[in-house]
C-alpha cells in the first residue's frame, strides 16, 4: 500500500465521523480493527486490511434515494446482476469514495470493498478477511458468532464459507433472493459442517488461504 495513503489516515476518520451515523462509524472501526487482526493472523498487509475495513462502508447512506442519487452524480454504473439488490449498492459507492475521495489506488483493496456484503466465488485473502470482519466485529451480536470468530483466525476459507451459510439462511427465512454473487461463492466453498472443522486438528483443516 502507498505509504501516502497510510499516513493519510489521521485524515479519515473526522470526515467519516461527520458523514456517518455514530453506530455505523463505530462499526467501521470495529471492522477495521479486527481486519487487522486477521491480516496480521493470516499474513496480509496490516495497512490494506486497516484502510479497506475502515472504508468499506464510508458510503452508507440513510436511503436508497439519496443512494441512487450519489450513484447518479458520481456517473457509477450499477452491475446488471446487482439491479434487483439495491442493500449491496452503498458497496460500489464505498469503493468509488474510497478511490475518489480517499486516493485509494490500489485494486485489492477496492475489490474487498465492492465484495465485503455478497463474497463471490475468486475472493483473496484481503477480501474474506474484510468480509469476515464485518460479519463478526466486536460491536455485532447473534448465535454463533464466537464459534465463526474462532474459526476465522484458524481458517479463512471455511469461516468464510460458514458466514455465507448463517447469512444465506437469514436472507431465505426473510423471503429474500440470495444475490448471485453469494450463491457463486457457496459453490465454490463448500466444504464439511463447522462443528468437523472446530474439532479437528489445523493440520487435518482444508486451511490454506488463497493469495
Amino acid at each position: 500500500m502507498d505509504n501516502q495513503v497510510l499516513l493519510r489516515f489521521e485524515e479519515f476518520y473526522p470526515v467519516l465521523r461527520q458523514n456517518l451515523k455514530r453506530k455505523r462509524f463505530l462499526h467501521s472501526l470495529g471492522v477495521m480493527h479486527f481486519a487487522t487482526a486477521l491480516a496480521a493472523r493470516h499474513g496480509e498487509d496490516l495497512a490494506d486490511a486497516a484502510a479497506a475495513g475502515l472504508l468499506h462502508d464510508c458510503g452508507r447512506l440513510e436511503t436508497m434515494e439519496e443512494l441512487g442519487l450519489e450513484i447518479h452524480r458520481r456517473g457509477l454504473a450499477v452491475p446488471p446482476e446487482d439491479h434487483e439488490f439495491q442493500k449491496v449498492w452503498h458497496a460500489l459507492v464505498s469503493a468509488d469514495i474510497a478511490a475518489v475521495d480517499f486516493g485509494i489506488t490500489d485494486e485489492r483493496i477496492l475489490r474487498a470493498i465492492r465484495v465485503h456484503p455478497t463474497g463471490d466465488a475468486h475472493m483473496s485473502r484481503l477480501d474474506m478477511i474484510v468480509f469476515l470482519a464485518d460479519y463478526t466485529e466486536p460491536t455485532r451480536r447473534f448465535e454463533g458468532i464466537k464459534e465463526l470468530r474462532i474459526l476465522a483466525e484458524r481458517d479463512l476459507p471455511a469461516a468464510f464459507r460458514r458466514a455465507l451459510e448463517v447469512k444465506t439462511q437469514y436472507i431465505t427465512a426473510q423471503g429474500r433472493t440470495l444475490h448471485p454473487r453469494s450463491r457463486r461463492a457457496l459453490a465454490a466453498y463448500a466444504g464439511p459442517p463447522l462443528e468437523v472443522l472446530l474439532s479437528s486438528p489445523p493440520e487435518t483443516r482444508h486451511g490454506a488461504s488463497p493469495a
